[in-house]
């Protein structure tokens, strides 16, 4: 330590001991600021790439959502149209079904009706009592399909003449046939009208025939049923479709959700992790200058004192 000293008191010395100090005091000075800078510099990358990844992850996840949303609005689409396809192809096979079905039940109601209206008919027909035949028209006609019921004789000629005229089939029958009495305008418009079923028995007590009973019955009822079968498949279509919607819907709903939890929960822990590596970048940082600049301190007074010593 006198060493030091009598450097310091020595006029030849002094000028070169306090020039050495204080280019090791700049030394240090500036490896600090480098030391400063550098760091500086690296924290501002690292917070930039941290913020850029983040950045770059919240984006896929939003792009996720997007397409898992996409993906699911046109899952339901799709299947609305094959739904609606598939139901309607199976419509139209219950229609031609149920047609088939109706019709051969009507035909064979008529044709059991006109057989029981023939069957009953000879006693009325061989003791020419029409009013009995009329009314045995009349109550068939009571039944809300059946258009008409005549009676003819062997000859061909109508023994009843009843009809509803304020049954408007009938009014359309009338007006499109042809003949010159109302009930043979009805016949022949029968035989060749498709919203009507044409169906005659013969009166034939014994084996000998004596009469026909000729009778129309109306289709309506078929076209009623199957027009009800319409609707009926057309509300199950429009509610399948609506429930598959509806539950896509909520699929896409529950979905986007949870990618929007999972997005949030990233970005936070993103900005989490930039945080905490900025704090300990600059801790690091700060221990970095403090142990560089002791360093460099000492360092330099270790060769002050060797200068002192020599």
């Amino acid at each position: 330590m006198s060493a030091v000293f009598s450097l310091l008191q020595s006029r030849l010395l002094r000028p070169v001991f306090i020039a050495l100090g204080i280019a090791l005091l700049v030394q240090v000075i500036v490896a600090v600021a480098l030391t400063r800078s550098t760091v500086t510099a690296l924290e501002a990358d690292l917070a930039n790439r941290l913020g850029v990844d983040s950045q770059h992850l919240s984006s896929e996840l939003e792009l996720a959502s997007s397409e898992v949303t996409s993906s699911l609005d046109s899952l339901s689409a799709s299947t609305r149209q094959r739904l609606s396809v598939g139901l309607s192809t199976r419509l139209k096979e219950e229609q031609a079904q149920l047609r088939a079905t109706l019709e051969k039940d009507l035909r064979e109601s008529a044709t059991d009706m006109a057989e029981l209206l023939a069957a009953v008919a000879p006693r009325a027909m061989w003791d020419n009592d029409t009013p009995t035949l009329s009314e045995f028209a009349r109550r068939a006609q009571r039944n809300p399909n059946v258009l008409f019921v005549v009676y003819d004789d062997a000859a061909g000629e109508h023994l009843t003449r009843y009809m509803n005229r304020d049954n408007p089939l009938v009014k359309a029958l009338l007006a499109k046939g042809e003949g010159e009495r109302a009930m043979d305008k009805i016949l022949n418009a029968a035989k060749n009208d498709p919203s009507v079923y044409y169906v005659e028995a013969s009166i034939s007590p014994n084996g000998v025939e004596i009469g026909k009973v000729r009778m129309g019955v109306s289709t309506a009822t078929v076209e009623e049923n199957l027009a009800a079968l319409d609707k009926r498949f057309a509300t199950l279509i429009t509610s399948g479709e609506q429930l598959v919607s509806d539950s896509l819907a909520s699929a896409s709903k529950d979905s986007s959700t949870a990618l929007r939890t999972r997005l949030q929960s990233a970005q936070t822990a993103g900005a989490a992790m930039t945080t905490n590596t900025r704090v300990a970048v600059q801790e690091a940082a700060e221990t970095l200058r403090w142990r560089i600049g002791m360093g460099l301190a000492l360092v330099g007074l270790g060769v002050l004192l060797l200068l002192a010593v020599v």
